[in-house]
């Protein structure tokens, strides 16, 4: 074994900085991939002919939380000799900025910005020589240190691989922060694990980017018309050498987390991975519009640069003539990709509407329950309301309800709220006697029914499945059928009456 030393002047202080870079976990563990990857690209010809034409690269990260350890481990084709030197100089450019690794500043940005005390062990294809340094960061700051030593022993020249410890972990990854951290990296390196160049491995698991499925339906405004693929092929070019390509699409489920764009650069997204896609107002709306749901789309930019930590786009002023030109391409009359994204309603399943009716009729009942005695009292006196009664259907019936007894006008009355999904109903609201199913075993006690249809096309366009709009629409159905009832029992004569008594029901459920 010999010893040998390299140089890392002149930029030693600029280390003591890095662990201060505002990263998130899978961005700095993406700069080794990124190292790899380059790696491989360069040494892939070498590669394939010393193992065939299947040759994979392997980027194996291991995360030891015990030992607060974090082991990075690739097979590509190593730190040359010529390169070694460079590779441990912050910000030392390399000569090819072509590909992946190309500010100089990946592997030693992301060492400090995860650990003090980290190692790079590497065997060059081609090279006989395995070589080990370490980087202890407090005493490289304290002592000054312009030069590292470095241990070299004799191996295979076929070998090729490079194995980085990272020790005492300041940022480790964790439980619910390690899931996401694979989602992420999944997600960015997507192109490379499509095309089987990579194989990524991350705490034991084997990372998969899972397709979304993009929606085949009708135009919003032809419901009955041609089933189409809504996906659009993406290429214009801007100015200064500037282009785009690739595609936009609508998700066949929307998905507030993970719609948006992904921004690709040399194959590797920048920007849009996984939970954090590019979404811009201008393009996407307000969060709580469907398009922002369902548009997604992956856009490979052409001669933009990026932030040395590679997290953005250096737009510049690009940026707004970027976002015209492909809000332009999905606005198409013949195939408007934006609108058919912000109004086609597809029909909602059994089982949603089931789950989110379900919780928007408990509360609706425990709000009248609780607050409708007042508004009734000003008509009855001394009205009562009984604990609510939950009648259990079979889940093949398309409705659910709640019943709960009032008594008013010296009458004891049992009020069913329901919410119905059966296609077959034509009206919004109903209010009768005809829709108690069950009638009540209990004698002098009157019955009514008040049910909302959860199938009708004002709650497909405006409520969908999402419980916080069923709910204010179905108090409002509740308080005006109540308020009907009411009426009926005071011997109104105008429909005024109704209204006034809605008014007052409304008013009060609405109170906090």
């Amino acid at each position: 074994m010999s010893v040998n030393k390299i140089n890392i002047r002149p930029n030693v202080s600029m280390l003591s900085v890095l662990k201060f870079l505002e990263y998130e976990t899978w961005f700095a563990l993406a700069e080794f991939v990124d190292n790899a990857i380059a790696s491989y690209l360069n040494n892939e010809k070498a590669l394939k002919q010393l193992h065939g034409d299947d040759f994979q690269l392997e980027v194996i990260i291991e995360i030891n939380d015990p030992e607060n350890k974090i082991t990075i481990r690739d097979n590509a084709g190593g730190i040359e000799q010529v390169n070694y030197n460079r590779a441990f100089r912050a910000a030392e450019i390399p000569a090819d900025t072509s590909g992946l690794s190309e500010f100089g500043m990946g592997m030693k940005s992301a060492s400090c910005w995860f650990s003090d005390f980290w190692t790079v062990r590497t065997k060059a294809l081609n090279e006989e020589a395995e070589k080990t340094v370490k980087f202890d960061m407090n005493k490289i700051f304290e002592d000054k240190l312009e030069e590292l030593e470095f241990t070299s022993i004799t191996t295979d020249k076929n070998h090729h691989y490079t194995i980085i410890e990272l020790l005492n972990v300041n940022k480790m990854p964790r439980r619910k922060g390690l899931g996401k951290v694979k989602s992420h990296l999944s997600s960015i390196y997507r192109e490379f694990l499509r095309k089987g160049i990579l194989k990524l491995i991350v705490d034991n698991t084997e990372l998969q980017f899972t397709e979304p499925k993009i929606l085949v339906a009708p135009r919003y405004d032809d419901p009955n018309g041609e089933k189409i693929e809504w996906k659009r092929e993406i290429n214009f070019g801007l100015e200064d050498g500037l282009s785009v390509n690739g595609f936009v699409g609508i998700r066949e489920t929307g998905s507030t987390s993970e719609a948006g764009f992904a921004l690709f650069r040399r194959g590797r997204v920048i920007e849009g991975s996984f939970d954090n896609g590019f979404r811009p107002e201008f393009i996407f709306g307000a969060p709580n519009s469907y398009r922002f749901q369902r548009v997604f789309g992956e856009l490979h930019l052409e001669g933009f640069d990026v932030s040395f930590t590679k997290k953005g786009i250096q737009w510049d002023e690009n940026l707004e003539v970027f976002l015209q030109c492909l809000k332009d391409e999905l606005s198409h009359e013949n195939f408007p990709l934006l609108t058919q994204a912000e109004k086609f309603r597809a029909r909602a399943n059994d089982t949603d509407y089931r789950n989110s009716g379900i919780k928007a009729l408990s509360h609706t009942v425990s709000d009248f329950e609780q607050k409708a005695p007042e508004a009734i009292k000003e008509t009855f006196e001394n009205p009562i309301v009984e604990s609510d009664i939950e009648i259990e259907l079979p889940k093949t019936e398309k409705r659910i309800y709640k019943s709960f007894k009032v008594n008013f006008n010296k009458i004891n009355w049992l009020i069913s709220i329901e919410l119905s999904y059966d296609t077959s109903l034509n009206d919004l609201l109903e209010v009768g006697p005809h829709l108690i199913k069950e009638p009540s075993t209990e004698p002098n006690v009157k019955q009514i029914g008040i049910r909302l249809s959860l199938t009708h096309p004002f709650m497909v366009e405006y409520a969908g499945t999402e419980n916080g709009k069923i709910e204010p629409i179905l108090k409002m159905a509740a308080a005006m059928g109540l308020a009907e009832i009411i009426a009926k029992e005071s011997g109104a004569k105008t429909q005024g009456e109704i209204r006034r008594n809605f008014n007052q029901l409304i008013t009060k459920i609405s109170q906090s």
